[in-house]
Formats: C-alpha cells, sequence, structure tokens
C-alpha cells in the first residue's frame, strides 16, 4: 500500500454461497522504507505498532495490529491473519474487493500514523460455507489460536510458516470477536524502548549508498545500545497490573467502550470489554505513574493468554 488504503479486487465463484475469507498481512524493512519515504519522520522519532482495518464490499470486517519483534541488532518481519465470513448476496457478482485502511484511532493511542502504508497483502483464501458464523459462535480461544484464526490482534506472528507467536512487543490489543461481552486475558512484560524509525533522506548526498551503510550502521548501533542498556537497568520487571491505565475504544468510530479489570497474580490481568455495537476494539495499556527515564529505556507489552466471548 501506498497511501492511507489500498484495495485489491479477486474474481471468485461461490456457486450462490455464502464464504469464508482469510488474509495474511504482511510488514517487513521494505514496508518500514515505504512508510518513511511517505511520512518522512524527524529524526528520533520511535517506530511504532501499526493498526489497520481491513474492508470488505466497502464494509469493515476486522482489525489488525502489527509490531515488528526487535533483534539486538535488526527488526525482523511481522504477519497478521484477519478473518470474515459474507453473505452470498454480498458475492453474488463473484467480485471480492479487499481494501487494507487506517483505523480510527483514539487520542490516547500513540500508534503509527498512516499505518496502511507499505503494509502487503501475502495471501488470500476464500473458501465456500454453509452459513454464516457457521462453527464460530461463542468459546474460548488461547492467545495464538486466536491471532490464527483472525479473533485478536497483539502485534502479529512471527512468521507466517511456521506461525509462531513469539515474544510480546506491544502494550496494545485488537480483538474482532463480535459480541456485547469480551474476556480477554492478558500477561504483562517488559522491553526494551522502541528504536528510531526508517528515515527516509531528504537530501540526494545522503540517498548515496556508502552513506546509507553507515547509517544503517548507525541505527544497528542504537538498537544494541538500547538493549544493553535494557538489560542493565532496573526496569526489567513490569509495574504490577493494578497500577496499570487500562482503556478501550471502537476501531470504527474512535469511541471509548467501558472496560473492567481484574488484576490475576503479578504480571496477569483479566479485561472484561462490554459492546454495544459490534466491530473491532482497540485495548491499549499504560502506566501513568512511569518515570520518563523509564519510557525512554524500558516499554509495556502484553501478550494474549485467552480469549473468551
Amino acid at each position: 500500500m501506498n497511501a492511507e488504503s489500498g484495495a485489491v479486487a479477486l474474481k471468485v465463484h461461490t456457486d450462490g454461497r455464502p464464504v469464508r475469507v482469510r488474509a495474511d498481512l504482511h510488514v517487513d524493512g521494505a514496508s518500514q522504507a515505504a512508510w518513511a519515504r511517505a511520512v518522512s519522520p524527524e529524526w528520533g522519532a520511535r517506530e511504532l505498532p501499526r493498526l489497520v482495518t481491513v474492508r470488505a464490499q466497502g464494509a469493515t470486517r476486522a482489525a489488525a495490529l502489527m509490531s515488528r519483534p526487535r533483534g539486538r541488532l535488526r527488526m525482523r518481519e511481522a504477519h497478521a491473519w484477519v478473518e470474515f465470513d459474507l453473505r452470498a448476496d454480498e458475492v453474488a457478482d463473484g467480485l471480492l474487493i479487499l481494501e487494507v485502511a487506517d483505523a480510527r484511532l483514539p487520542q490516547w493511542a500513540s500508534l503509527s500514523p498512516l499505518a496502511a502504508v507499505g503494509v502487503r497483502i501475502n495471501r488470500v483464501e476464500v473458501a465456500a460455507i454453509e452459513e454464516v458464523g457457521a462453527g464460530k459462535g461463542s468459546g474460548r480461544r488461547t492467545g495464538l489460536a486466536a491471532q490464527l484464526d483472525g479473533s485478536a490482534s497483539a502485534g502479529g506472528l512471527a512468521g507466517a510458516k511456521s506461525r509462531r507467536e513469539g515474544s510480546p512487543r506491544s502494550r496494545f490489543v485488537v480483538v474482532n470477536a463480535n459480541s456485547s461481552s469480551i474476556r480477554v486475558r492478558l500477561r504483562i512484560a517488559s522491553t526494551s524502548a522502541a528504536p528510531p524509525a526508517d528515515h527516509h533522506p531528504r537530501r540526494r548526498w545522503l540517498r548515496r549508498r556508502k552513506v546509507q551503510k553507515a547509517l544503517r550502521a548507525v541505527q544497528m548501533a542504537q538498537r544494541g545500545a538500547g538493549h544493553v542498556l535494557f538489560e542493565a537497568s532496573p526496569f526489567g520487571r513490569p509495574p504490577h497490573p493494578e497500577r496499570l491505565d487500562v482503556r478501550a475504544a471502537s476501531v470504527v468510530d474512535g469511541a471509548d467502550i467501558p472496560v473492567h479489570v481484574t488484576a490475576q497474580g503479578d504480571d496477569v490481568l483479566d479485561v472484561l470489554i462490554e459492546c454495544e455495537t459490534q466491530g473491532p476494539v482497540l485495548v491499549g495499556l499504560a502506566d501513568p505513574a512511569a518515570a520518563a527515564m523509564r519510557r525512554r529505556v524500558s516499554n509495556i507489552v502484553c501478550q494474549i493468554v485467552d480469549l473468551e466471548w
């Protein structure tokens, strides 16, 4: 995607039956470079998680949150699966239009602007089903299972082939389970602060190959130094869940959604989301009492333990 939204059109044969659509979204180094060219972030700006919505036939169907895993020297790729059903009359002409677009962000969510820029649709699977929602009723999913079937997203999976969850890397979670009451259990941890985002040079001499190699070496050194500083600091342990401020909002219109939070031990909390309208929900964590030094060194991250609706 080279703009705040992009779409692909597919011709499908449904034989008059509803279909289930699965799409694999992908973010890697090339995605981030495309984003840097479009956004031109300031030097030192952090690389933030991306929140995008997936639309089909003109309506929002799901949302995905992607945040690239941080290695000691390099950032790795991230994948996110989304899944939704379409009625037979929605694809009666055999044309499926799949769109990835920016989400409506609440004011309290520090997420990437123009998040859809550079996001790739790696794969689209379309399968005929007997009825909409068949086999997708209320139930319970583990964190990995919820992300594989598109019920939730917490930064993406570590790889499309291995389909591993990897380590937690974002303090945000997106839930796509359409229900009036959703419970998500989160495990809280800390990680090193996000590295600087890629910066597309505006001056011609900065685009030379040798200069680019030097700049990449500086970025790698910064990431390595960030890991060393985090491991040597006293901020490796996350704050107790009761200290955290937990908020939720609709991804469709950005309206706040009430939540009830219960701490389950020193690093686990249950978040009960009460939705009046259907659609993806963004959940975010924050530590209001965190000192400025802690924010520069470490970030709060969370991992989905299980999801129930």
